[in-house]
């Protein structure tokens, strides 16, 4: 399941969602100098904890995440459960993917004035690139193959420079290069209102996949029960 949460809405909850970060989570939110980038962090990873404690059946400050060698978390092993998750910001509004097997999403908001032509010549391949420079769109073209790429790297755990135009972004069916794993791959786009582009990818086949907003009624009802 994807949930879609908007910062400014829920900063209400701040201070209670700090008190459900561990240390480090803290101290990685001290480190943001604004006060909104610091309110942002605590916001989205407060309520990564509160989905999180849901799904497990857990108290939400209890969860223990481990990271991987490219710094993705992950959560400590729990009984004989599986749960999976990825968190994305971008703008003032973040997505959590929960799942029950890897997967990795992103979100970005689309900046009409962004200069794409440098980043996608480094990092894409010339069809990406042919592919942005025909679009009726291009910086939108820009920002759903960022997207699909970061999405698919996030859930393979890997980092962001292993060799990103090798990682597919368009449509269709893809060789993916040989070291990776022999799941069948795939990845969902999707926008947000004009100004948003997100993708997600998982092992297909998925069912019922949908976006699920986060509302203030829900975090208040899950802060309530959370420790």
């Amino acid at each position: 399941m994807i949930w879609h949460g908007i910062t400014a809405n829920l900063s209400i909850f701040y201070h209670r969602l700090y008190h459900l970060l561990n240390n480090d989570e803290k101290a990685a939110a001290a480190r943001y100098r604004n006060q909104p980038d610091r309110e942002s962090y605590v916001v989205r990873h407060g309520v990564l904890r509160l989905l999180l404690g849901r799904q497990l059946n857990i108290p939400a400050d209890a969860l223990v995440f481990r990271f991987n060698q490219n710094n993705k978390p992950y959560l400590k092993a729990i009984g004989a459960r599986s749960c999976f998750f990825n968190l994305s910001h971008s703008g003032g509004e973040f997505l959590i993917a929960i799942g029950k097997d890897e997967l990795g999403i992103d979100i970005e908001k689309v900046d009409p004035a962004f200069e794409w032509q440098d980043i996608a010549s480094t990092y894409f391949s010339a069809a990406e690139v042919d592919y942005i420079a025909t679009a009726p769109k291009p910086t939108q073209a820009f920002f759903l193959l960022w997207t699909r790429k970061e999405a698919l790297i996030k859930a393979r755990g890997m980092g962001i420079d292993d060799n990103l135009p090798a990682v597919p972004a368009l449509d269709g069916l893809h060789q993916l290069p040989g070291y990776w794993s022999e799941k069948e791959w795939k990845t969902d786009s999707f926008t947000f209102s004009h100004n948003f582009v997100a993708s997600i990818t998982y092992p297909s086949p998925v069912k019922n996949l949908k976006v699920t907003q986060i509302e203030a009624e829900m975090v208040q009802a899950l802060s309530q029960t959370a420790g």
